[in-house]
């Protein structure tokens, strides 16, 4: 096959967690959920070697929800370019003081809301955090889930950041849908599914989505059968998995096996979307092409 021509849509790249870099046409970038070095419990699962000088621009950041393990680089992040932070009303002042952010720098939105930015235009839409269950093993991150804990936690230096933006992460959730100036349309899950199926139909249809597990990282057992399931309803093109890297860093073959069963499935049921996991830190295009068929 030979390729007629071929347009990039926009330059991205994965990083960790649901850490991603944009790059769009006219030259603007933005960063999602900072986070990719740290100390404590997180920092086994950064990608090694990599700093705040890797990141080549950071126009605008994007704030899901407000859990250690996504703004824990948001600081330094805004210091070197002086980022517009983008995130929900609801934790806007409580970011803006907790991280020294000029409030002219603080862009609040709130849910079912349309934004326009220099190079894309948001939609924004109400997102849960996966369910943290009471009792049992407590989950190294937010305990057992209830705002006392989390307190008590972060007391105890086993939280990384502010105790209340720690709280606050487990009930405000921000998922988008982000269409380039030039037509391209992302999809942004940061948790459960909310509804997304729903809102990504006809003229809200994305070609890619950027997803996270549909379980927590320690739930295993029917994990793949459940993300192919969700592919296949959604009917997308392509779908970029996110914040799996506790799997890359303690059983990577099951990420591999997860991803490798999805696609089989999508084949198997005759649906063109594919799964399209990003190599941490690796540049990737989103592009258009024609392509002869020989």
């Amino acid at each position: 096959m030979s390729q007629l021509a071929s347009s990039s849509a926009v330059r991205f790249r994965w990083i960790n967690g649901q850490c991603f870099e944009f790059r769009f046409p006219n030259g603007k970038t933005l960063i999602t959920d900072p986070w990719y070095t740290g100390g404590g419990p997180l920092a086994r699962m950064c990608p090694p070697d990599f700093t705040i000088d890797d990141l080549e621009g950071g126009d605008y950041v994007f704030v899901n929800h407000s859990h250690g393990d996504h703004i824990e680089n948001l600081q330094e992040v805004v210091d070197r370019f002086d980022s517009t932070v983008i995130t929900h009303s609801a934790i806007a002042m409580e970011i803006a003081r907790h991280h020294h952010i000029p409030l002219t720098s603080i862009y609040p939105v709130d849910y079912e809301g349309t934004y326009y930015f220099d190079g894309f235009i948001l939609q924004t839409y109400h997102g849960t955090h996966h369910a943290m269950k009471k009792g049992g093993r407590p989950n190294p991150m937010l305990k057992n889930g209830d705002y006392d804990s989390i307190i008590e936690s972060a007391k105890e230096g086993m939280l990384p950041g502010n105790p209340e933006l720690n709280a606050m992460g487990s009930v405000f959730n921000t998922n988008f849908i982000l269409t380039t100036d030039q037509g391209m349309r992302i999809a942004f899950l940061g948790g459960n599914d909310d509804g997304m199926l729903d809102r990504m139909k006809g003229v809200n249809k994305p070609n890619v989505v950027l997803r996270n597990k549909l379980a927590g990282s320690v739930v295993k057992e029917g994990q793949a059968k459940m993300f192919a399931d969700w592919l296949a309803r959604a009917d997308v093109q392509l779908l970029v998995p996110m914040h799996y890297e506790t799997w890359l860093t303690k059983e990577p073959e099951f990420a591999e096996d997860v991803f490798s069963y999805m696609n089989k499935t999508m084949e198997e049921m005759g649906k063109v979307g594919r799964v399209a996991p990003m190599i941490r830190g690796k540049w990737y295009t989103l592009d258009i092409s024609v392509t002869e068929v020989q």
